[in-house]
C-alpha cells in the first residue's frame, strides 16, 4: 500500500504519461502469475502510429520509434481510463491474477497521488 501524504502536502508528480505507463508496466509485471504483458492500445491506434512513424521516417530520414505502450492510459470524461492486457502462467487462476493486477495498478496510482480513475480494465489475452 502507499504511504500517507502529510496534511497539506501536494500529491507526488506522476511524471510524464510515458513514466506513468512504465511504472504501471513494472507494477503489473511484478504480480505473481503474470508471465506476459501485451499492448493494450487499440489495434487501430497501433496501426495509425506505425504508418505515421514510417511516413515521418521517409520524409525526414530519421528513424522513428514505433514501440507500443503496454498499459494504456487515456483521458476519459471525469478521469483516467487504464487498460491492461496480460498473459497468465499455469497454475495460477486467471481471475485471481486479474484481481491482483487491478490491485497493483490501484496501488501504483495511489503512490502517484491517487488521480481520478473512471475505469481499470484487465484483459487476459493468454493462459498457459
Amino acid at each position: 500500500m502507499s504511504d500517507a501524504l502529510a496534511p497539506g502536502a501536494p500529491p507526488p508528480d506522476p511524471g510524464t504519461p510515458a513514466q506513468l505507463t512504465a511504472q504501471l508496466d513494472g507494477a503489473v509485471l511484478a504480480v505473481p502469475g503474470v508471465d506476459a504483458l501485451y499492448s493494450a492500445a487499440p489495434l487501430v491506434a497501433t496501426v495509425v502510429a506505425s504508418v505515421i512513424a514510417t511516413t515521418v521516417e521517409a520524409v525526414t530520414g530519421k528513424p522513428q520509434s514505433t514501440s507500443s505502450v503496454s498499459v494504456s492510459v487515456s483521458e476519459k470524461e471525469g478521469g483516467l481510463k487504464i487498460a491492461v492486457k496480460i498473459g497468465v502462467a499455469a497454475p495460477f487462476a486467471a481471475t485471481d491474477v486479474s484481481r491482483r493486477v487491478h490491485d497493483a495498478v490501484t496501488d501504483q496510482l495511489d503512490q502517484n497521488g491517487n488521480p481520478v480513475v473512471t475505469e481499470i480494465a484487465v484483459t487476459v489475452a493468454r493462459i498457459d
